[in-house]
């Protein structure tokens, strides 16, 4: 049932409207600050933690580490869900928040295996379980905060502004990791240099912490708590009556799923590793084209205030299925300039549909299931696709012997995103549902 929103919900001002975005969105920031570094990063990881005489074997444990993290983003989802649904989403964030930074500043001071031995190894790959837990809970969670805060006429930009702070996450650590790149010898790189970034998690989980705790609890979770419609069972009741929803949103995620972490962490090693580019190019390329990207989120976000949700993804996906192999193929030439371009294309073609992505979701879902379906709609794609992905790729270029056979997994998730486009109803201009 479709009601209206609350009243408290007029109340809320401009500034406390920022406020919650802002809060909201800086766990989303060291999240993915963290893993474009660990991209950036992977040939120096994979040489002080997983040391082998074959370079590939090395690289493929470092991404399996990475993907690691990801099998316990769903433990994550379903611990932090139910407490945010059955008590308020405001303390679940503050405690993702500072798992994620703790675990994060763990990576960047662990000795190494030559120091160490095998524990080196084991910790980073618990450190990475400990963030995937965290993030787990922390993406559906932040993403409810901001769309309960939210007027109808402006969620999709609201929202939007979460997703511009993924890329402004990868843009910030891609830059860093960039200038570490350029202006530190390889010695000093693989000694210290590449700790840094890292350890900034230190600072921003403090200011997360101290942004969140000083937010109360969103209208729309208040109302339900006041009206006595708060579930005790979230997940057994988000299964049971909104499972058309969950696979709707789990196809609408499949997309940015697969494109996040192909085309903007994944990057930097394919073109330094399959083609040949030095790092210090690969990254600057990979840099341009998230900076492109970024620009286009908040114009899309707010374009789908006016003209609806459906149409920007059905374009965003029929884009990416129909640019990406050629961009790939762009992607392979050894002139910077050709490389930037391919990445530019595919971000225009995926900015659509990642800019609205996230109100859709949100929108799917009543108020005493939102977190839970919000976290398992956006936690299983991710978790199957989205931390694989590199490792997938890796795969596919090794078996197929075609550097450009990545296009071919994010055309296959561009494909389904447009089915569950099609079957999903307009969600823009209304109210969330309430019960």
């Amino acid at each position: 049932m479709t009601v209206r929103a609350p009243d408290s919900l007029s109340a809320i001002n401009a500034v406390q409207r920022r406020k919650a975005i802002t809060a909201a969105c800086i766990g989303n920031f060291i999240e993915y600050y963290d893993f474009v570094v660990y991209g950036y990063f992977a040939t120096v990881i994979a040489k002080l933690f997983f040391p082998s005489s074959d370079t590939a074997a090395s690289l493929l444990l470092t991404f399996a580490a990475f993907a690691v993290s990801y099998a316990a983003r769903p433990v994550g989802a379903l611990i932090f869900s139910h407490l945010g649904d059955r008590h308020g989403r405001r303390t679940p964030l503050a405690v993702s928040v500072i798992l994620i930074a703790v675990s994060t500043t763990v990576i960047g001071l662990l000795p190494t295996y030559g120091q160490i031995g095998i524990a080196a190894p084991l910790i980073l790959t618990f450190a990475r379980m400990v963030q995937g837990i965290s993030v787990g809970g922390e993406y559906g969670g932040a993403t409810s905060f901001i769309s309960e805060y939210s007027a109808s006429r402006r969620r999709g930009y609201y929202t939007g502004w979460q997703t511009f702070t993924i890329g402004l996450a990868l843009f910030t650590g891609g830059g860093v990791a960039t200038i570490l790149s350029a202006g530190l010898s390889e010695q000093a790189l693989s000694s210290w240099g590449w700790r840094l970034p890292f350890l900034v998690g230190v600072p921003l989980g403090l200011i997360g912490l101290y942004l969140r705790m000083r937010l109360g609890e969103t209208p729309h979770f208040e109302a339900a708590r006041a009206h006595a419609d708060v579930e005790r069972a979230p997940l057994l009741a988000g299964i049971r009556r909104q499972w058309r929803s969950l696979v709707i949103g789990m196809g609408v995620v499949v997309t940015p799923a697969i494109c996040i972490y192909i085309l903007f962490v994944y990057t930097p090693t394919y073109l330094g590793q399959v083609v040949g580019h030095s790092r210090f190019e690969a990254q600057a390329a990979n840099l341009a084209g998230l900076a492109f990207y970024c620009a286009l989120i908040p114009f899309f976000a707010r374009l789908s205030d006016r003209v609806g949700r459906k149409p920007l993804m059905i374009a965003g996906t029929v884009a990416l299925a129909t640019v990406t192999y050629p961009a790939f193929l762009m992607l392979g030439s050894t002139d910077f300039l050709i490389v930037v371009l391919g990445l530019c294309l595919l971000g225009l073609a995926f900015a659509p549909h990642s800019a609205v992505m996230l109100a859709v979701v949100a929108e799917l879902f009543p108020t005493p299931v939102r977190y839970t379906g919000l976290s398992l709609s956006l936690n299983i794609p991710v978790t199957l696709l989205g931390g694989t992905a590199p490792l997938i790729a890796t795969f596919l270029i090794s078996w197929s012997g075609n550097p450009a056979a990545p296009a071919f997994f994010v055309i296959a998730g561009a494909i389904v995103s447009l089915v569950a486009a099609l079957a999903a109803r307009e969600t823009a201009h209304s109210d969330l549902i309430t019960a």
